[in-house]
């Protein structure tokens, strides 16, 4: 989808304290095996600070460097991946309250890896029919719970990232206006026929956070591939291949090709082979993805494209006329794509 009018007019980023992998594994907590194999080299852990929390941090450092007041804004999106506090409560009013106020609608997006790209999609289709000019998006995942155990939740998938996750909150305000990078085109889109290689043999019901049952995403993926090993590999080829259509459809949308790439945002690896499916099919070297970056603090679930944007631009590596694309997949499956113009 070509964004006509869209531009980004505030980034905001709060990153916690960083725990590096040497220590959880004196700690016991991941192996020195699997520390070897995944090239992780820290996580950023937030402790007792909340998800919201970390989200109105982040998204008041963004409405600030945007210079909007309230009254511009039209809606309000949190994107998240894991719970965050109270059931029977939402996130979005709380991130709202704190930061911009109003009566503007705040809705929530969990779509896990690719819910802050959607988040940014959704927004652009509301703002084309309001009379408002901007929209505030916030992302934040704390994964510090006794359910989730942020180092070895992946062990056993077999996958190319042996992922951990990493705690943080960020946030862009979204204007009609003005703003520092021009959004030219944004796009999703889903594999339903493979959301059971997330689910596993898992039952539905009870709700898992009701129970107290230790979320193991790894362990669902290696009992699916037990049981339709040719239904996993399939899934694989398809994703790649469904992820690397919806680039070249949203790159083509934006008017650029793969070639005028100047770096690439993606979900947070520890080592280059993820990375390297994602861009070898589009032709774009690793090198321009964030590897050492993300390896450094740990997948922040839906926080890893706005943590590597800000990251690219506080450490001077983008200038003006340079093109980014945004550009991950996510359980259940999901796909979600985005392509920036410095400005």
């Amino acid at each position: 989808m070509r964004t006509d009018g869209l531009f980004l007019a505030g980034l905001g980023l709060h990153l916690p304290a960083v725990t590096p992998v040497s220590s959880a594994v004196r700690e016991g907590w991941y192996s020195a095996e699997e520390c070897e194999a995944s090239g992780w080299t820290g996580a950023a852990v937030a402790g007792s600070l909340s998800a919201p929390d970390l989200a109105v941090l982040a998204a008041r450092q963004a409405v600030e460097r945007s210079g909007l007041s309230g009254d511009d804004f039209a809606i309000v999106v949190h994107a998240c991946t894991y719970h965050q506090g109270l059931e029977g409560w939402i996130a979005p009013t709380y991130v709202q309250r704190h930061t911009i106020g109003g009566t503007a609608p705040a809705i929530e997006v969990r779509g896990t890896c690719t819910a802050a790209l959607s988040a940014m999609e959704i927004a652009y289709c509301y703002l084309s029919t309001s009379d408002r000019s901007a929209a505030l998006i916030s992302c934040a995942d704390n994964f510090s719970g006794p359910q989730m155990d942020r180092w070895r939740y992946a062990a056993g998938a077999g996958t190319n990232r042996l992922s951990i996750f990493g705690d943080a909150g960020t946030a862009v305000v979204l204007s009609r206006r003005t703003g520092f990078a021009r959004v030219l085109a944004v796009g999703s889109a889903s594999l339903p026929e493979f959301e059971e290689m997330y689910r596993g043999d898992v039952p539905l019901y009870p709700p898992q956070c009701t129970i107290g049952e230790p979320v193991r995403i790894g362990a669902r993926i290696a009992e699916f591939t037990r049981r339709a090993p040719a239904v996993v590999r399939r899934a694989r080829a398809e994703i790649t291949e469904a992820r690397t259509q919806l680039a070249k459809r949203t790159l083509e949308e934006a008017g650029i090709s793969a070639a005028d790439v100047t770096r690439v945002t993606h979900v947070f690896s520890g080592g280059e082979p993820y990375i390297r499916s994602v861009l070898d099919p589009l032709g774009i070297d690793p090198s321009l993805g964030v590897l050492e970056f993300g390896r450094g603090v740990g997948h922040l679930g839906a926080s890893d494209h706005f943590a590597a944007l800000h990251h690219l631009l506080e450490t001077r590596q983008l200038s003006s006329g340079d093109r980014i694309l945004m550009l991950g997949n996510g359980v259940g499956v999901t796909l979600a794509c985005a392509v920036l113009e410095i400005v």
